[in-house]
C-alpha cells in the first residue's frame, strides 16, 4: 500500500493526470510479479495495459516470449493504453538496461507507449509522442536478476531521445 501512496504523491507533485497515475500503478505491479519468472525462465513476458469493461485500468495476461523478443496479439476486451515487458535474465552479451530500439520502434508503429523492466529492476517509460525514453525508478525499483552486473552497459542516463538511445545502443 506504501507504494501505491507514493504513487499517487508523485502524480500530484508533477501534474500526472488519474490516467497516467492508475496505468504506472498497474504497470508497476504486473512487471514486479513477472521479473522472478522472467528471470527464472530467461525470457521475456508482455501485454498491454488498458481499460476494461467497467472502467477500471487492468493489465492483459502475460504472454511467454523467447530470451530477446516477446509479441502478444492485440487484445480486444479492454482500451488499450500502453505495451508492458520485460527484458528477462541478465545476459553480459546484451544491453539489459535499456529499452531496445525494436522495443521503441514496436510501440511507435502502433502509436503506444510502453513499459520496460529490467534485470537490474529498473522501469523505464517509452513515450512515443514525444520520442523519449525515461526511467520511472533506477536500480532495484522492480525486483534484481541474481546475476546482474551493474556498469555492464556503461552509463545509464535518466532520459533518452528516441535518436540519442539509438546512438547509444549503435
Amino acid at each position: 500500500m506504501r507504494c501505491f501512496w507514493a504513487i499517487i504523491v508523485a502524480a500530484f507533485a508533477t501534474s500526472v493526470t488519474a490516467q497516467e497515475a492508475a496505468e504506472l500503478f498497474v504497470a508497476r505491479a504486473t512487471l514486479t510479479d513477472l521479473q522472478k519468472p522472467s528471470f527464472q525462465e530467461k525470457r521475456e513476458y508482455c501485454g498491454y495495459l488498458g481499460y476494461d469493461a467497467t472502467g477500471a485500468m487492468v493489465a492483459t495476461d502475460p504472454v511467454a516470449g523467447d530470451n530477446a523478443s516477446c509479441s502478444a496479439a492485440f487484445p480486444r476486451n479492454i482500451a488499450v493504453t500502453a505495451t508492458y515487458h520485460t527484458h528477462g535474465d541478465f545476459n553480459v552479451d546484451y544491453f539489459n538496461e535499456v529499452p531496445s530500439i525494436v522495443d521503441i520502434e514496436g510501440d511507435a508503429e502502433f502509436y503506444m507507449n510502453g513499459y520496460v523492466a529490467t534485470p537490474g529492476g529498473r522501469l523505464w517509460y517509452v513515450d512515443t509522442r514525444a520520442k523519449k525514453i525515461h526511467q520511472v525508478c533506477g536500480l532495484s525499483c522492480l525486483p534484481q536478476a541474481k546475476g546482474f552486473r551493474a556498469g555492464n552497459d556503461g552509463d545509464i542516463a535518466e532520459e533518452y531521445t528516441f535518436d540519442g538511445l539509438r546512438a547509444k545502443l549503435e
